[in-house]
């Protein structure tokens, strides 16, 4: 037998009959069921919330403002990428062009990883954090490469620019003295006998006591007297591959002395008619590493305008009598 139910209906002051089977009671359910809904949704929240304990919100808080400071690490790595770039380009398109050497080849500038992959440890992250990571390590890496193959260059290009200058400082490029050149290099005429003989320098006319300087900087190979040259200088200049001598000083300076090194235009001693002279002048030659008499004319052209080149050539050139014997 079933059981009726009733419920109170307060607008007729009486008990009725629930003809609908528990009306009142499914009311109650779908009512407390709205209320429900939206509690649960909250506690939820908070669970999630309230429920981590302090070291996972603060892993959490942390994980954040590392992933914004690599994006912005990030930011910096492009700045000096685009000014490792225009060093790059420097190198290649400047330095290594003035300096005479190949530059390097865009194969040696791609450097790359070889072998296994070194990045796979981040894949064991989660994204986009291991995706992030990964990404910023491949490319500290390779600007590291492109810096330490850069600065590798730099190097070599500052090892090579030194032996230039060093090269440049011991190439023969003054005459010893002020004066005009009366006899040039090659054959000429023998001032006493008449007979054409080599002459392996050039003869430049001075006043007897004018002012005899280094043509290049370099070390003094030999200072003494002999009577060919009479008074004389050796200077060496290893990083030119070139030796210079200047002949028939009336006297040396005392500074002057085997081992010293000397600079350019520093002054060596006196002109003067000693050896076989026949009248007052400075013989100067300039010889390469094995000995070879070179025409130091065309060491000159450095320190002349063309046209003091000209007239210096041309002077060398004529067909006068040595002033050696």
């Amino acid at each position: 037998m079933s059981k009726k139910r009733y419920y109170y209906d307060s607008r007729s002051c009486r008990y009725v009959e629930d003809k609908w089977g528990g009306l009142y009671s499914g009311r109650q359910v779908l009512w407390v069921a709205a209320m429900a809904l939206p509690i649960a949704l909250l506690l939820s929240l908070l669970i999630d919330t309230v429920g981590q304990t302090p070291q996972e919100v603060a892993l959490k808080t942390e994980k954040a403002v590392l992933e914004e400071e690599i994006e912005g690490f990030g930011d910096q790595m492009d700045m000096y990428a685009r000014q490792l770039e225009r060093l790059e380009e420097s190198d290649r398109e400047l330095h290594r062009v003035l300096l005479g050497i190949e530059p390097i080849s865009e194969d040696v500038r791609r450097l790359g990883v070889g072998g296994s992959d070194p990045y796979e440890e981040f894949d064991r992250l989660e994204s986009p954090t291991g995706t992030l990571l990964k990404e910023t390590a491949q490319r500290l890496d390779q600007i590291e490469g492109r810096i330490n193959l850069q600065g590798a260059s730099l190097r070599d290009l500052m090892t090579l620019a030194n032996e230039q200058m060093d090269r440049n400082d011991q190439m023969p490029a003054i005459l010893p003295a002020s004066g005009r050149v009366v006899s040039g290099f090659g054959m000429r005429k023998d001032p006493i006998h008449g007979a054409r003989r080599m002459h392996y320098g050039i003869d430049i006319s001075v006043r007897e006591g004018s002012p005899v300087v280094a043509s290049a900087a370099g070390r003094i190979l030999k200072r003494g007297y002999n009577d060919s040259y009479g008074y004389h200088v050796i200077i060496s200049h290893p990083a030119s591959g070139t030796e210079t001598l200047y002949a028939h000083l009336s006297e040396i300076d005392d500074a002057i002395r085997r081992g010293r090194t000397i600079e350019r235009g520093e002054r060596l001693g006196l002109s003067g008619n000693t050896g076989r002279s026949v009248g007052p002048h400075v013989h100067f030659e300039v010889r390469d590493a094995s000995g070879t008499a070179l025409n130091p004319i065309a060491f000159m052209s450095p320190s002349m305008t063309p046209a003091e080149y000209a007239k210096l050539k041309e002077d060398s050139e004529q067909e006068t009598r040595s002033l050696d014997y």
